[in-house]
């Protein structure tokens, strides 16, 4: 199987979840157990190439401009990952099936799908942008994860975001420098480029950078407590995410980068040092636990830190000991997780004071955790000893002085005999020391046999651990390594075998005191958890944010609005001014100032000042919808016409929905300490003056970019299209295009949202009784006034006529636009644009506020017109990449599939146009008789 089509297969399987759960509820983890073992048996032509020392790569251009490709890479390495992430995922969706509860399980089971997809993504990644990406996906659906699974787990989730947001942020980070630094998104050659020997400062600020989110994700102090925070989720989730999944993303992470940073001084240090703290400190506060689940919890954290210290010692034997033991360890802990399930189910608590005597109840089930924590604790002949020891020798090769590797050894030795301790406090307290009245049933065999199964498999292994030797030399290669370290169970009376043997000598030794140990030990060492110390981090953010928010909390635009513009005035004034007084000026060419610029110039200066100084609403609005259609007319002066229509539909239609609002408003501003009209000119003549001196200065006699020249000399060869700025808009640019139709998206969704919290009573149809009293219509001081809203229906009769075949003909106009749009003035915006009016104009017309499209409509329109030009994009892999145009004839005529994309851009704004009118244009509450009223028209 290739690896784009495992990639494929993986992104299928959480669409194939949703019929599944629905037809088989829970049950749906058995199809998908065999998808996963199919897909990892499908890889294995590819393993049997990476372990013949090949390296299997495959690439497919995603955004070419940006030189972003969806490069895959299956090395040794991302071997070892691919298959923990399939078999594991295999085993725990077996073990679902029994654990979880009746009923569809929808968002489990499709969150657990969608995060397999984006740990094999991950792992394959061969560029730099895709591996980011990946990481994301991981701790979203994570975060996801932990947040369905009740009220309980919301705080914990919203911690665990957190966490993994400031690994993202800084692997982000690392990534910009790393491309910028290197000149490349690739992964294989970044790592391997010059630049981290050439530059050591450079290198060691990337380094700690990739090394603080790996610590995020690996659960590294002091990011370690999101981890126990997230067993609030469902036991098969931390089996999976906690002990193979997302904890393993942080490990990869760190071993894929060692191949450029092993020798960088202060990656190694950071490495080993929080490496070793985290064991013994997590190792300490596992012992401490009473809840099994929080224990295993802490033990993970514990057993991720030897694997972190020895990925910062960086030698090949203490690669090939990382490598052997997140291999054991994904084993032994989802195991181990998974039985602490069994163990709830059966007995009805996780609770070690609570538990009863399980050894007589469930026999096999004793067996299999006594020899899933004797891997944990590195007790021979099992896998989990040779991959402890293999980190204990290597911590002998720690860079520095000699008594530095002995220093790491002894402390790795020190965390041990704690790791001794929790393991056997796991066995005895679960199935050893408790009360033997309670009766408690054994676990049923579709229950049992996926946890055990892990579990039971580092016998052999162990046994056999020269079977790994291949797979591990590989993975050690594929970082760089010139040779895994032999992979033996008996390499003699070496420093690490003493190590581990006084460490399992000492830990049996205070077990054998555990009661009294548990009086010193079970009662809180530290004020407060770390779990509180983030809340208490949030509760002072939020206070800050809520501080800050004081300071602008008001109605009144003057204050979020004036700031912003008066800093934008200083900075764009004085910028001007240093380049003035630099000597650096711009030759004034002879046709800068036309006598229609002029003209036009004193056209808008007057509506500015007439919006500034008006004191009726309706009457500001005019002025402001004059100076808009003085800049069209100044738009087409310069010969856009594309533009121009644009800014006079936009122009149009903004100023129709101001009056609806207005409608909901006094017809007046009123008088207010806040409105100054003499310093609102002033403020809008400066910012005026500010930006065009800038603009000119700045940008207004700059020759064209090679970007422009090239638009200009090859875009209609290229596209078709004779009209440059539509095919700069949906060819050339189409992902800007995209990013904006999504935000426009985004605002309709907002105006729905923000008008919904509005109090119902609001929106009431004006025959609706109001408690304030209003002002009879017979009180207008107008005749014409009181006969037309007396009579409104009147009114509209010869606006309804004209629209008999005013909207027909728009209907035909915006069609034609949008099909010229190629090759003449037009495109889908202006279309769109050109339509809404036909709509604007259908609602005006009629004399209540029905509204002319549902809610459903407006949302199908938005949601629609985005996923069409997504679509339209998706469907540019067919050729080369995202986006990328393709074209074919039909009858004669050169068709591209921008066009789609334009149908995609067309119900977007559509839709948008369409949400303001409706939700804006309800019926508005009526003025009570206390209001201002104008006197020369109707309120």
């Amino acid at each position: 199987m290739t690896l784009m089509w495992l990639l494929v297969a993986l992104a299928i399987v959480p669409v194939a979840v949703v019929p599944l759960t629905g037809a088989m509820g829970r049950r749906a983890g058995w199809p998908l157990a065999v998808a996963f073992l199919a897909l990892a048996a499908a890889m294995i032509p590819s393993a049997r190439e990476v372990l013949d020392g090949g390296e299997i790569t495959q690439t497919i251009a995603w955004l070419p401009a940006l030189d972003v490709n969806l490069a895959l890479r299956l090395d040794g390495l991302g071997l070892v990952f691919v298959m923990i992430a399939l078999i594991i995922g295999a085993a725990v969706f077996l073990y679902s099936v029994e654990y979880l509860d009746e009923g569809r399980q929808l968002g489990f089971y499709l969150w657990m799908t969608a995060f397999a997809f984006g740990m094999v993504g991950l792992v394959l990644a061969d560029d730099l942008i895709v591996l980011f990406a990946c990481w994301e996906i991981t701790s979203l659906a994570s975060f996801l994860l932990i947040a369905r699974s009740g009220s309980g787990a919301e705080s914990a989730s919203a911690r665990t975001l957190f966490m993994t947001f400031v690994g993202g942020l800084t692997l982000l980070i690392a990534v910009v420098l790393t491309i910028v630094a290197t000149g490349t998104t690739s992964v294989s050659q970044a790592l391997t480029s010059d630049v981290w020997s050439d530059r050591p400062a450079f290198a060691a600020v990337v380094a700690v950078l990739v090394a603080v989110a790996g610590f995020t994700k690996a659960a590294q102090f002091p990011f370690h407590p999101w981890l126990p925070d997230a067993m609030a989720a469902a036991t098969p989730v931390s089996a999976y995410l906690h002990a193979a999944a997302v904890v393993k993303a942080g490990i990869y992470l760190m071993l894929r980068f060692s191949e450029a940073f092993s020798d960088v001084l202060v990656w190694n240090v950071l490495l080993i040092s929080v490496g070793l703290f985290t064991a013994a400190m997590a190792a300490l506060f596992a012992f401490q636990q009473h809840d099994l689940k929080r224990l295993m919890a802490y033990s993970t954290v514990s057993q991720l830190g030897l694997i972190t210290a020895a990925i910062g010692v960086g030698t090949d034997k203490a690669l090939t000991a990382a490598v052997l033991h997140t291999i054991a360890h994904a084993l032994f802990k989802s195991g181990l997780f998974m039985m602490v399930g069994v163990i709830d189910h059966s007995a009805g608590t996780r609770d070690f004071r609570r538990l009863p005597e399980l050894r007589r109840v469930m026999p096999w089930s004793f067996a299999t955790v006594i020899l899933g924590t004797a891997g944990m604790a590195g007790i021979p002949p099992l896998l989990g000893f040779v991959g402890k020891e293999t980190i204990l020798g290597s911590m002998l090769e720690a860079p520095g002085p000699e008594w530095v590797g002995m220093l790491a050894l002894v402390a790795a030795a020190a965390g041990s005999v704690l790791t001794v301790a929790y393991s056997a406090k796991i066995v005895l307290g679960s199935f050893v020391d408790g009360e033997r009245a309670k009766v408690c049933h054994g676990p049923s065999a579709r229950l049992f046999l996926p946890a055990a199964a892990p579990i039971w498999a580092g016998l052999p292994l162990g046994l056999a651990v020269g079977v790994l030797d291949l797979p591990v030399e590989r993975a050690v290669q594929a970082m760089g390594g010139a040779e895994a370290y032999h992979l033996k169970l008996w390499h003699g009376l070496a420093p690490e075998l003493l190590a581990t043997v006084a460490a399992v000598a000492i830990g049996a030794a205070l077990m054998t005191q555990r009661r009294a140990l548990y009086r010193v030990i079970e009662r809180p060492l530290l004020p407060g958890t770390g779990a509180d110390a983030l809340e208490r981090t949030f509760a002072g953010a939020t206070e800050v944010g809520r501080r800050i928010a004081r300071s602008v909390a008001a109605d009144h635009p003057r204050r979020h609005v004036v700031p912003p513009l008066m800093v934008l005035t200083l900075l764009l004034g004085l910028g001007s001014i240093a380049i003035l007084t630099s000597g650096d000026v711009p030759a004034t060419q002879p046709d800068l100032w036309r006598p229609i610029d002029i003209g036009l110039l004193v056209l808008i200066a007057l509506g500015v000042a007439g919006t500034c100084l008006a004191d009726s609403r309706i009457a500001a609005t005019v002025s402001l919808g004059g100076v808009g259609i003085a800049v069209t007319v100044q738009l087409f002066a310069l010969g856009a016409p594309d533009v121009g229509l644009t800014q006079l539909m936009v122009e149009v239609l903004t100023v129709l929905v101001i009056m609806m609002v207005l409608r909901k408003l006094p017809s007046r501003f009123g008088s207010s300490r806040l409105r100054r009209p003499g310093a609102l000119v002033v403020l809008a003549g400066g910012v005026g003056l500010a930006a065009g001196l800038g603009t000119w200065l700045l940008t207004g006699r700059r020759e064209k970019s090679a970007p422009a020249d090239y638009y200009v000399s090859e875009g209609t060869t290229v596209t078709g299209g004779d009209n440059l700025v539509n095919v700069i808009l949906v060819e050339f640019r189409a992902l800007d295009t995209l990013g904006e139709l999504a935000v426009l998206g985004l605002a309709g969704v907002a105006i729905v949202a923000v008008l919904a919290t509005i109090p119902a009573r609001t929106l009431d149809p004006p025959d609706k009784p109001r408690n304030l009293p209003l002002r009879p219509v017979s009180t207008l001081a107008d005749p014409l006034a009181q006969a037309a809203l007396s009579d409104p229906q009147s009114n509209l009769r010869a606006m309804q006529l004209l629209l008999r075949v005013l909207v027909p003909v728009l209907g035909v106009l915006s069609a034609a636009i949008f099909w010229r749009g190629h090759n003449e003035p037009g495109g889908g915006f202006i279309a769109a644009l050109v339509g809404s009016a036909a709509v604007a104009l259908v609602f005006l017309s009629r004399s209540d506020h029905r509204t002319v499209g549902s809610p459903r409509v407006h949302l199908a329109l938005i949601g629609g017109g985005v996923l069409t030009a997504l679509a339209t994009g998706l469907l540019g892999f067919a050729d080369s990449s995202f986006l990328q145009p393709l074209y074919g004839y039909v009858a004669g005529t050169k068709l591209s599939t921008s066009l789609l994309f334009d149908v995609g851009v067309y119900a977007a704004v559509l839709g948008l146009v369409l949400v303001a009118i409706d939700r804006l244009g309800g019926a508005p509450p009526e003025v009570p008789a206390e209001h201002p009223v104008d006197q020369e028209g109707a309120t």
